[in-house]
C-alpha cells in the first residue's frame, strides 16, 4: 500500500489502534517509521490530527544511545548537532498527517451537518404534529415553542459566554420576566439551560428601548407610531389619579429628583424641574415644597377595538390643580396630537368635581368661558341639529367630546341608594335599600343571587354589586312587591346605564335607546321634585320655621346627586353626537364602540402596576419613581400586543379572562350602510325612549303632577329642563383663567359622605416666584453644603458617602462638609438622609396591622 496514492482514509483506518495501527504503518510507510511511532508512544490513528512532524522527530535532538541506529536510518545529524529527517520520509509523514486531518475535519463537518439535520427533523416533526393536533384556526401563526427549541440547540453547541438569543426569544423572555417577576424568571433560567438570557441583559433591553417613562413628559413621538401600528389616527384619551407613597427619589438618568409635586405652567407639569447641585437647596425643598401624594396618569386608546392602550404620560401631583389647569392641559394634548396627525375624539375621567366642571366649561354645557377662544384654529367637530330636537341640549360645535367613566356613574347610583343621608322618593313610593335586604332575608339566594355585602355602604367601588342588584332576577322580584315600585324603577335606571354605557354586546341602536330612557326618566323625576310640595308631603317639614334652604336640601336628598345627573347628561349627548358624526362620515365607524370610552384603562394600569411586585412581596403600593419603572414594563407588554403579538411568523398567546370571551358587537366589521341609521331613525328611537320613560314614571304615580304643570310632553319637558339648567344656580360662568377656587354650585354640599372622591380644599397653585432665587456659583463642579456637625463618625460603611469619587460621576454626588472634612454624598443617600417620615396607604399591610391609638 502506497500512502502517497491514497486519496482518503477509510473509517476503519481512522479507528486503528495499538498493534493494528502499527501493522498499518509498517505496510503504508516502513518499519523504521513505525518504530519511531512506537518510541513516541503514538498508539492510534486519530491522534495524528493534533501532531506535527517536528514533534514526532523531536526525540532525535537528544543524545540517546538506544536510538542511534534508528536515527541513522531515518536521517542525518549535522555538525551543529541538529537532526534532519530524510526528505522521502518527511513526505510520507506529511501525507499521512494530512490524510488524518482531512478525515477528522470531514468527521466534524459531517457531525455538524448531522446535528443540523437532526434539529431540522425535530423542528419539522414538532411543527407537523402541532398542525395535525392543533384546534387553532390560525395555523399560520406559529407558537414560540419551535424557535425557542431551535435556539436552545444552537446555544448548547457553544460556551455560555457565547450564547445568543433571537429577537423573538428576547421578547418572550421579557414577557416571562414582567409577568412572573424576578424569582420566577430566575427559577426558569437556572433549570432550563441555554433557554433564557441573563436577567441583567433583560434590564438592558428594557432601558435600550424607546419606551422609557420620564415624569411629566408626554410621549407624542411614540403616540404617532402607536397610531400607525393600529391603522387609526383617531384616539380617545383617559385620565385618572391614584394615591402614591410620598417618597423622594433621585433619578440618575435625568439627574433630577422625583417625588416633589411639579409646578404647572398653563396646566402642563414641568419636566425635570427639580435639579440641583446644592445639598442645602435640596434640604429646603424637603422642608418647604409639597410632595406628590397622587399619580396623575394619561392613557390613550385607539378607536380600533383590538388595539391595546398606550401610556401617554404620568406625573406626581399634590392634587391642587384647578379645572382651568385641566382645560389647558386638554388643549395642549389636542394640539400636540394634531401636529402628529392624530385626532383626539374626546377625554374620559371619573366623577371628580373639577373634571366635571372642566368638561362642562369646555363643551359649554350650561357653562361659559368667555376668555377662551376654543375655535380659533377651526379644527373642531360641527354638526347641525334640527330645531325639532329641543331635547338635545349640547352645543353644535365642539373641539372634542367627553365621557364620564360609566362604571363610576353606576357606583354613584348604587351608593346613593345605600346612603344614610339620602331619602329618595319617586311619586308615591320610596327608594329604600331595605327592599333589597328583605329580598336577601326572605328569599333563597338562588332566586336573587344577592349577598349582604351588596348592600354594604362602606364598599363604595363595588361594581359587581351594581350588576347583581340591578339584575333581571332582582328586578323581577322587586316588581312583584307593590311597596318596592320606587326601588324597582330606580334599579331599572342602573340596569339601563350598564346596558347602554358598559355592556359590549349592546348594539348602537339599543345603546341609544337605553341611555336616553335613563335621561328622560331623570328629567321627569327632577321636574316632579321641583314642583313637589315638601310641606304637604313630609310630616317632619310641617314646622313653619323651615326656610327655603332646608326645603332645597330635602329636595336634594330626594333625588340623585347633581354631579351624577350631569354625568348622565354629558354621556348621553356625547353618544348621540358621535353617532351623528359617524353618519356624516366625519368619524370612522370604529367610533361607535363607545363602551371603550372610559377611564378604566387607567384603573387597569394602576392595578397591573401594583401586581408587578412579584408573588413573594406584600408591597402593592408605589412611589412616583417606582410607578414610572413599572409603567415601562407595562409599555413593553402593550407594545408587543400592539403588533398583534407577532414577530415574523411567530406569535405570543396571552391569557384572556373568561368574561372577555363573550361576543362583542364590533361595528368595524360592518359598513355604515349596513347600520342603516339615519337622523329620522334616531328621532324614532328617542321618542320611543321618552314613551318608555313615561311608563316608568306612571308606575310610581308621578304622572298627575307632571300633567298639571304641563311638562309631560317631550317639547314641554325639554323647555322646562333647559330653563332650569340655564339659571345662575346651575350654570357656570368662569371669567378668569387662573382662579378656580369655587366649586360648582350644583354640588350637594350636604352630601359629603356621598361623593367617593377626595375632599379638595384650597386649589391655589404653586407661587411662580418660589424658585426664582439665583443659584450660587458652583465650586469644582458641586456646591459645598453647610457643615453637618451632628455627625461624629468618620466611617460610613453601608452609606454612599466617600472621600473621593470618579470625576465622571461628579453630578451624582453632593459635596458636603462633615466635621470640617469634605465628603461626597450620593444624591439618593441625601434623599434617605433628609427623609424623616414615611407614609403608608390604607391598603398597605403595615397600616392594617398597626395597633390602635389610645383614646
Amino acid at each position: 500500500m502506497d500512502i502517497l496514492q491514497l486519496d482518503e482514509l477509510t473509517d476503519d483506518m481512522m479507528n486503528l489502534r495499538n498493534d493494528d495501527f502499527y501493522n498499518f504503518l509498517e505496510v503504508a510507510l516502513n518499519k523504521d517509521l513505525c518504530e519511531l511511532f512506537r518510541v513516541q508512544g503514538i498508539r492510534d490513528m486519530s491522534s495524528l490530527s493534533s501532531i506535527t512532524i517536528d514533534q514526532i522527530t523531536q526525540v532525535f535532538t537528544f543524545n540517546i544511545m538506544e536510538l542511534n541506529n534508528l536515527k541513522k536510518s531515518l536521517g542525518f545529524v549535522s555538525t551543529d548537532g541538529n537532526f534532519h529527517l530524510r526528505l522521502g520520509y518527511r513526505n510520507l509523514l506529511e501525507r499521512l498527517i494530512l490524510l488524518v486531518k482531512s478525515k477528522k475535519s470531514s468527521f466534524v463537518k459531517n457531525f455538524e451537518l448531522s446535528n443540523k439535520h437532526k434539529e431540522n427533523q425535530i423542528n419539522e416533526k414538532l411543527l407537523e404534529m402541532w398542525k395535525q393536533t392543533s384546534s387553532s384556526s390560525n395555523k399560520a401563526c406559529i407558537p414560540i415553542l419551535f424557535p425557542w427549541i431551535n435556539n436552545i440547540f444552537q446555544n448548547l453547541e457553544k460556551t455560555k459566554n457565547r450564547y445568543r438569543y433571537d429577537d423573538h426569544i428576547q421578547e418572550f423572555a421579557l414577557l416571562i420576566f414582567i409577568f412572573g417577576g424576578r424569582n420566577c424568571y430566575e427559577f426558569l433560567r437556572l433549570n432550563l439551560p441555554a433557554a433564557l438570557p441573563h436577567i441583567s441583559n433583560l434590564e438592558l433591553i428594557i432601558r435600550s428601548q424607546e419606551l422609557r417613562m420620564i415624569e411629566c413628559e408626554f410621549r407624542f413621538n411614540l403616540l404617532k407610531e402607536y397610531s400607525q401600528i393600529n391603522n387609526s389616527n383617531y384616539i380617545f384619551v383617559a385620565e385618572d389619579l391614584t394615591s402614591s407613597i410620598t417618597c423622594i427619589d433621585y433619578d440618575v438618568q435625568s439627574n433630577s429628583f422625583i417625588g416633589f409635586s411639579p409646578p404647572l405652567v398653563n396646566g402642563i407639569p414641568e419636566s425635570n424641574f427639580f435639579r440641583t447641585e446644592n445639598f442645602n437647596e435640596l434640604k429646603k425643598w424637603f422642608d418647604e415644597l409639597d410632595k406628590s401624594k397622587f399619580i396623575n396618569l394619561y392613557m390613550v386608546k385607539s378607536l380600533a377595538l383590538s388595539a391595546p392602550p398606550f401610556i401617554l404620560s404620568a406625573f406626581g401631583s399634590n392634587n391642587k390643580f384647578t379645572a382651568i389647569d385641566i382645560v389647558k392641559r386638554w388643549l395642549f394634548i389636542h394640539n400636540q396630537c394634531l401636529i402628529q396627525g392624530i385626532r383626539v375624539v374626546g377625554f374620559s375621567t371619573d366623577g371628580d368635581a373639577r373634571y366635571l366642571r372642566a368638561m362642562r366649561l369646555f363643551s359649554r354645557f350650561f357653562a361659559e368661558l368667555p376668555n377662551f377662544n376654543f375655535f380659533k384654529h377651526h379644527d373642531g367637530f360641527d354638526i347641525k341639529i334640527s330645531n325639532q330636537w329641543s331635547w338635545f341640549l349640547m352645543q353644535e360645535q365642539q373641539i372634542f367630546l367627553f365621557m364620564q367613566d360609566p362604571i363610576h356613574i353606576a357606583t354613584k347610583i348604587r351608593n346613593r341608594l345605600l346612603s344614610r343621608v339620602a331619602k329618595m322618593k319617586m311619586g308615591s313610593y320610596s327608594i329604600d335599600k331595605e327592599h333589597l335586604i328583605d329580598l336577601i332575608e326572605s328569599k333563597s339566594k338562588i332566586e336573587h343571587n344577592l349577598t349582604k355585602t351588596d348592600v354594604n355602604v362602606k364598599d363604595r367601588q363595588n361594581f359587581s354589586s351594581c350588576l347583581r342588584i340591578s339584575s333581571e332576577k332582582v328586578l323581577y322580584l322587586l316588581n312583584k312587591n307593590e311597596k318596592a315600585k320606587g326601588t324597582y324603577v330606580y334599579l331599572t335606571l342602573l340596569n339601563l346605564i350598564i346596558s347602554g354605557f358598559i355592556n359590549k354586546s349592546t348594539t348602537i341602536e339599543k345603546r341609544l335607546y337605553h341611555i336616553w330612557t335613563v335621561v328622560f326618566i331623570c328629567r321627569l323625576w327632577f321636574s316632579w321634585i321641583h314642583y313637589l310640595n315638601i310641606t304637604n308631603s313630609n310630616n317632619h317639614t310641617n314646622n313653619s320655621n323651615n326656610n327655603s334652604q332646608s326645603q332645597k336640601k330635602i329636595k336634594q336628598r330626594t333625588f340623585i346627586t347633581r354631579p351624577t345627573l350631569w354625568c348622565i347628561e354629558i354621556n348621553a349627548h356625547t353618544l348621540l353626537y358621535i353617532i351623528l358624526l359617524v353618519i356624516k362620515k366625519k368619524l370612522p365607524i370604529d367610533a361607535l364602540n363607545t363602551f371603550g370610552f372610559n377611564s378604566q384603562i387607567c384603573e387597569n394600569t394602576f392595578r397591573i402596576a401594583r401586581s408587578l411586585t412579584g408573588p413573594f412581596s406584600s408591597v402593592t403600593n408605589f412611589s412616583v419613581k417606582s410607578f414610572m419603572k413599572r409603567s415601562e414594563k407595562i409599555s413593553v407588554v402593550n407594545s408587543i400586543k400592539g403588533r398583534d403579538s407577532k414577530m415574523r411568523d411567530y406569535c405570543f398567546q396571552f391569557p384572556q379572562h373568561h368574561k372577555n370571551d363573550k361576543e362583542t358587537y364590533d361595528y368595524s366589521v360592518d359598513s355604515i350602510k349596513s347600520l342603516n341609521l339615519t337622523e329620522y331613525d334616531i328621532e324614532k328611537i328617542i321618542y320611543h325612549a321618552f314613551e318608555s320613560a313615561k311608563q316608568y314614571v306612571s308606575m310610581v304615580n308621578m304622572t298627575q303632577l307632571l300633567e298639571n304643570k304641563n311638562i309631560y310632553s317631550l317639547p314641554e319637558l325639554s323647555h322646562f329642563i333647559k330653563t332650569i339648567l340655564s339659571k345662575p344656580s346651575s350654570k357656570i360662568v368662569d371669567y378668569t383663567e387662573d382662579d378656580d377656587s369655587n366649586y360648582d354650585s350644583d354640588d350637594d354640599e350636604f352630601e359629603d359622605d356621598e361623593d367617593g372622591s377626595v375632599t379638595f380644599g384650597d386649589e391655589g397653585q404653586m407661587l411662580p416666584n418660589m424658585f426664582d432665587e439665583e443659584e450660587e456659583e458652583e465650586e469644582e463642579g458641586n456646591i459645598v453644603a453647610n457643615d453637618l456637625s451632628n455627625i461624629s463618625q468618620q466611617n460610613f460603611k453601608g452609606c454612599r458617602i466617600y472621600d473621593k469619587i470618579n470625576s465622571q460621576h461628579m453630578n451624582k454626588f453632593f459635596r458636603i462638609h462633615i466635621n470640617s472634612s469634605v465628603k461626597y454624598i450620593h444624591k439618593q443617600t441625601a434623599c434617605w438622609l433628609l427623609t424623616t417620615s414615611k407614609n403608608h396607604l390604607s391598603s398597605d399591610r403595615l397600616e392594617r396591622v398597626k395597633e390602635p391609638k389610645d383614646k
